[in-house]
């Protein structure tokens, strides 16, 4: 395989922030941009009821579809390049999920879309038409565990939507949509981790990604030890050192605070990177500042909006309401008094006690920078 055709190369290459660059430099001068991408939250609701789901909060709310389409209006004309459909609540319940697809894909944004799967069979077809990645959050890799995770018994129809999207998109000769099964996964199910892997090789998706789930930063009490999440990571890297597929497999080695400090205490090394010291878990605990948030958005299905995916459902933290019929539109909630109250406190990281670091790469692209001008004349 040629560099350049693998999705390291380029769907999930780390580089991915050179597109950026210019927001990147606005940011470490201080000014402001408008989002690179946006999440929006078709509903607030669920048909599954996940143990650790990341947005715990599930309420009754459903956008209306004329406003989202007027949303995409404005958000094109701003410039935002991608828009997520995943929070909140499962996407693909909204009533005009189909008619709201194909409407972004027309406007000529990148499409992505996060699902627990339930209802693939029915709009398999819609989804590899217009979105550029797909991913499925399955977590549990058999019917049993799938079912004591969701809380649902609909395992088989989930496996079966995958299968068809996959297929059409191979039959369709399409590069995209990218295809992924996300596993969130405690230590109970430790001895199942290569089931995980077999399943997303015989289902013939692009990858599979597994982790432990999110505990104190959704607001709950940790599920697991620190010993048992490193076994399981343990296990994700040797399950995937055997495996001998195509597909990609990616492990997000993601570890709370406590999980953080407990290590390091223990005089062990918990985290990667060139920032990593004892005691801290990511840039934004060594230089107290997060500026990259503003790389990205979150309107929820109440239309209120957050500046930060870690921060949906709390409402200390939403910078507005998106109403049309009084001017309240998403510009001016962005440049409004509201924001700049919220993104000083998100710059001095008030937040980090909800944080899971999505912007960790770019806040230490926009640190360096912030610094010196030194060597620059070296390569």
């Amino acid at each position: 395989m040629r560099f350049g055709e693998s999705l390291t190369d380029v769907e999930m290459s780390p580089y991915k922030f050179i597109a950026h660059i210019d927001r990147l430099k606005a940011l470490s001068e201080g000014r402001d941009i408008f989002p690179v991408t946006v999440e929006i939250d078709l509903v607030d609701y669920c048909n599954h009821s996940c143990g650790w789901c990341v947005d715990p909060v599930h309420r009754n709310n459903s956008l209306d579809a004329g406003i989202v389409c007027q949303l995409l209006s404005e958000l094109k004309e701003l410039g935002v390049k991608g828009i997520v459909y995943k929070g909140g609540g499962e996407p693909t319940l909204h009533d005009s999920f189909t008619t709201v697809l194909e409407e972004t894909k027309r406007l000529g944004f990148e499409v992505g879309i996060v699902t627990n799967g339930s209802r693939l069979q029915e709009l398999h077809g819609a989804i590899v038409k217009n979105a550029d990645y797909l991913r499925v959050s399955i977590d549990g890799p058999t019917a049993d565990s799938h079912a004591r995770l969701h809380k649902s018994n609909d395992f088989d129809e989930v496996i079966a939507g995958v299968r068809y999207a996959v297929m059409l998109k191979k039959s369709l000769g399409q590069r995209h949509p990218v295809i992924g099964l996300s596993f969130a996964m405690d230590h109970q199910m430790v001895d199942l981790v290569g089931d995980a892997l077999i399943l997303g090789d015989s289902l013939g998706v692009d990858y599979i990604l597994l982790r432990p789930p999110f505990y104190e930063e959704v607001g709950r009490p940790a599920g697991m030890s620190t010993e048992q999440k490193t076994a399981l990571l343990c296990a994700f890297e040797r399950e995937r050192a055997s495996y001998a597929g195509k597909m990609e497999v990616f492990i997000d080695y993601w570890l709370s605070d406590s999980d953080v400090n407990e290590l390091s205490s223990a005089g062990e090394s918990p985290r990667r990177g060139s920032y990593v010291r004892p005691g801290v878990n990511g840039i934004e605990h060594v230089t107290g500042k997060c500026l990259a948030s503003p790389l990205m958005a979150v309107i929820a299905a109440d239309r209120k909006v957050y500046a930060c995916c870690n921060l949906r459902f709390l409402d200390e933290w939403n910078v507005g309401t998106i109403n049309y019929d009084t001017g309240d539109t998403f510009e001016k909630l962005w440049h409004g008094d509201r924001r700049k109250q919220v993104m000083d406190r998100i710059h001095q990281v008030e937040c980090i006690r909800f944080c899971t670091h999505p912007m960790s790469r770019y806040n230490e692209v926009i640190e360096y920078l912030r610094s010196p001008r030194y060597h620059e004349g070296f390569v």
